[in-house]
């Protein structure tokens, strides 16, 4: 079987495939800011088109392009280029799907005009809004975002010059009829291959991620094992010259000799203040959290606060064991607020945090509260993707958070700024 296409069919189907590239990423992806968004489309859209008409290497300008505009300079973006890659595939599935169902419902020998296009096109964006709506309903960016990783990346590549190789040949030998049914076949075939070796490398960094969670406990506790010796230590020294100290002070007592008395009375308060430092964080407070991750992921941020100069409070009166949803995705939720909270609050003249730990029968409440800076950004806005008061930052930390609300029935996250305190509060319900 022959297929003609009209020149001008081509020519829109082109441009709109083209689009549609756009419109799958940007529904996956929101990453850079809305200005380095609209560069990107309304600068490369065009140019891929024009290389597409006399090109088969036109599908390397997005990717490229995307990644050098989206991403923040200097650092490398697995979970960006990934996310390139993908929907340069899909696209590509999509197309070569919505052709073989062409090759079977069109008459023989027939130039194919715009309304086969239009037949092909609405195919195709019924098959991409389902793969946006489960890819967006299973929060598959979570996966991404999580496990992406530079092999992934050279796995979605290969699959892709692969495939544009047997593409390439069909083209040349004006055959792209009869070669579709063995790139729908190869293309099955090698992405099956492609997804096993996917889900082998994913459930290794599964358990180097474990592996290095469970690395930075073990590092975390010994700090708090250490802090405990030291302060245990300073206390014993403390209290064996404090009986010294007082006997002295009798001493001097019964010769009513108050300016030596004032004197000895304010070297026991600089003593004391040497020995017995207030800034000096308490880790002994941490005593009624008995998870493990949970209370190394707080020694950590407060060992960290404490090297900015932050001070910290921190309450929990009751035992605390365990959380109603797994415990990487409640340590991330954490790791994100309690960061963000450090980091305003260190920018401050006030460095403030204060941390508090509150159960009942039905739930657990974590609320963070510390000093910020002012800022004429409202907390709906921060939420989103790509939105950050930091510089050169991606902003993904609260959207992070909010895909987890999303995904967890009984998680609930509220934000509030009121008296110079920004606080978030998270609510697990048991």
């Amino acid at each position: 079987m022959l297929l003609l296409i009209d020149t001008k069919a081509y020519i829109l189907r082109s441009l709109l495939d083209d689009l549609l590239f756009y419109v799958l990423f940007f529904s996956i992806n929101r990453q850079g800011t809305v200005r380095k968004r609209v560069i990107f489309i309304l600068f490369f859209l065009p140019i891929t088109f024009l290389v597409e008409l006399y090109s088969d290497i036109s599908d390397v300008i997005p990717i490229l392009s995307g990644y050098y505009i989206l991403k923040v300079k200097k650092e490398k973006d697995y979970l960006l280029l990934n996310d390139l890659l993908f929907c340069t595939f899909i696209i590509f599935c999509v197309t070569t799907l919505s052709s073989t169902i062409m090759v079977q419902i069109l008459p023989h020998n027939r130039i194919v005009g715009l309304t086969g296009i239009f037949i092909q096109l609405f195919v195709e964006i019924i098959v991409i809004s389902v793969i946006i709506f489960f890819y967006k309903k299973n929060k598959f960016h979570t996966v991404a975002e999580k496990y992406g990783s530079a092999t992934i990346a050279c796995l979605l590549i290969y699959l892709l010059l692969v495939i544009s190789l047997i593409s390439y040949a069909a083209h040349y030998y004006n055959a792209y009829d009869h070669f579709v049914f063995g790139i729908m076949i190869f293309l099955i075939i090698q992405t099956v291959f492609v997804v096993f070796l996917f889900l082998k490398i994913l459930t290794r960094q599964k358990a180097k991620y474990k592996a290095q969670i469970e690395k930075q406990e073990l590092e975390n506790l010994k700090k708090y094992t250490e802090s405990l010796e030291k302060q245990q230590q300073q206390l014993s020294k403390f209290r064996h010259d404090y009986k010294n100290l007082l006997l002295s002070f009798k001493e001097i007592a019964k010769s009513d000799y108050s300016v030596v008395l004032t004197e000895q009375i304010e070297m026991l308060e600089s003593y004391s203040d040497k020995y017995l430092d207030k800034g000096e964080f308490d880790y002994k407070a941490l005593y009624n959290i008995h998870n493990d991750f949970i209370k190394s992921l707080l020694i950590a941020k407060l060992h960290q606060a404490k090297k900015l100069d932050v001070i910290c409070h921190f309450e929990c009166q009751k035992p605390l064991y365990d959380v109603m949803i797994p415990i990487f995705d409640c340590v991330r939720i954490l790791g994100i607020l309690l960061d963000n909270a450090i980091e305003a609050a260190s920018e401050c003249d006030n460095r403030s945090l204060n941390l508090m730990v509150y159960q009942d029968d039905s739930q657990i409440e974590f609320i963070i509260k510390n000093t910020y800076k002012k800022l004429n950004i409202s907390i709906e806005r921060l939420q989103k993707r790509g939105i950050s008061t930091k510089k050169n930052h991606s902003g993904l930390g609260l959207d992070t958070i909010q895909e987890f609300n999303q995904k967890y029935p009984n998680i609930f996250i509220q934000y509030q700024q009121e008296d110079g305190f920004f606080s978030a509060q998270l609510i697990l319900l048991k």
